[in-house]
This record gives C-alpha cells, sequence and structure tokens, in this order.
C-alpha cells in the first residue's frame, strides 16, 4: 500500500469531502533513493549515437541536479542539433526506449536505508510520498521498477516540462493543491541529495532534508542552508525526522 493510500484508510469513504492536512515527503531520485551506475548517462548516448546517426557523442554534461529537459537541450546543442521539440522528442523516445536495457547491463543499488524508512512511512500512515525528480516522468517510472521502489509512491512530477528545478519544484506544489487542497499542502519537505534539490525546496517555502549518498558532500549541502544534514537515511535522526518524531 503507498504512503497516501495509507493516509486515506485512516477515514471514512467520503474522505474527498474532506479537507485534510498531511505531511507530504517529496523524494529526489539519483543519490537519494538509489544510484544506476551512470545509466541514465549510458542510455542518453546510445540514444544520441542511433536516432540521429553520430559516430560519436560528446555526453560529458554535468547530470546531478538537473531536469532532463535542460539536459536534453544541452546534449543536443554540444552535438551540433538543433534544440527544438522535434529533436528533444526524438531523443527523449529512445533514450525512454533505451533506458531498461541499459539498467540490466550496469545494476545499480537502492542506498542505505531507503526501502527500511519507506517501509516505515508507509506503516506509520501519517504522510504522502512523491517523487519529484529531474528524471522525465517514464525514465523516472524505468528505475523505480527496476529497483522495486514505485509501489511506495503516489505519483512522479519530473523535469519533462521544466528547465530549472524551482519551476518543477513550483509546477508540483500547484498540481498537489489543485488535487489535494491548500490546506493538505502547508507541511511539505523535499528530501535529495544536491544544492539544487535544496534550492527548489526553498522556492516553494517547504522543508528541505539533504542527504550525503550523491555527488555533494556535507560541506556544499550544509551551505544552502537545508533544515537537516544526513550522512544517508540509515540515520536514526534521519528516521525520525522524516517520521516526525524529531
Amino acid at each position: 500500500m503507498s504512503c497516501l493510500a495509507s493516509v486515506r484508510s485512516r477515514f471514512s469513504s467520503d474522505f474527498g469531502c474532506i479537507e485534510l492536512t498531511m505531511r507530504i515527503l517529496l523524494f529526489d531520485i539519483d543519490g537519494t533513493l538509489l544510484i544506476t551506475d551512470s545509466g541514465g548517462k549510458g542510455a542518453l548516448e546510445r540514444a544520441m549515437s542511433d536516432e540521429f546517426q553520430l559516430s560519436s557523442v560528446d555526453v560529458e554534461l554535468h547530470f546531478a541536479g538537473r531536469t532532463d529537459r535542460s539536459l536534453l537541450n544541452e546534449l543536443l546543442q554540444r552535438n551540433g542539433l538543433d534544440i527544438n521539440e522535434r529533436n528533444r522528442r526524438r531523443l527523449s523516445e529512445r533514450y525512454v526506449q533505451y533506458l531498461p536495457g541499459v539498467l540490466d547491463q550496469r545494476g545499480g543499488k537502492v542506498l542505505p536505508g531507503v526501502k527500511e524508512i519507506l517501509n516505515q512511512i508507509t506503516e506509520a500512515g501519517e504522510s504522502a510520498c512523491y517523487v519529484m525528480t529531474g528524471n522525465l516522468n517514464q525514465t523516472a517510472t524505468h528505475k523505480l521498477k527496476h529497483f522495486d521502489l514505485l509501489h511506495y509512491f503516489d505519483g512522479i512530477f519530473g523535469g519533462d516540462h521544466d528547465t530549472q528545478r524551482e519551476d518543477l519544484a513550483r509546477r508540483t506544489r500547484d498540481t498537489l493543491e489543485d488535487r489535494l487542497g491548500e490546506n493538505a499542502i502547508r507541511q511539505v519537505v523535499v528530501i535529495g541529495d544536491t544544492p539544487d534539490d535544496i534550492r527548489c525546496g526553498h522556492a516553494i517555502g517547504a522543508e528541505v532534508i539533504a542527504v550525503c549518498t550523491g555527488s555533494y558532500g556535507r560541506q556544499a549541502l550544509e551551505a544552502e542552508k537545508p533544515a537537516a544534514v544526513y550522512d544517508d537515511l540509515l540515520d536514526f535522526a534521519a528516521v525520525n525526522h522524516l517520521l516526525d518524531r524529531s
């Protein structure tokens, strides 16, 4: 049972008539929930090569904390292709097609404490869990399915439409407000591993919890002034924080 389903199960069948205040947890994927051993980069390189018939592909981009829309734009530009909707669509569709196979080849892993803490959040039944990620919605879904995490979440907000993480965060907030009501999203927590995750959380007035399981160290994360920085989600304090017991 997903987090929001667990919350809803505690109320009567006329839940839709109730303006419920709940805790909304927005998790990043790469570096926060899991790592793919550069699976995304590998799938993008193959997608660029095959779709546009390129003999060599420049994929030496900075990936962490960015939206896939911004990455697709830069990939096209770096490889001498026009940045337009048609080329973005061609590249993204091929990328979505190739990612599952690349994930099977490269492996990767769920990061420490992730499944344990998601199980505890679900069992507590007091928070709703969503993914807010720079990944495309479809590639985010592939990754969560591959690592058996998809069932923990009530929805995915991905980087299909926004080049900036702050705009993605605002889109996420507005959609949740429309779906759940203004009161229901007064307690929003963003969990991520990059300065961009922290900044996008601050952009919507959310509390932000950072973890040092991605490519950024504690000092870089603390400089953005999140509510807390933890080594990983095995940290007892992180568990209590996310369960609202701190």
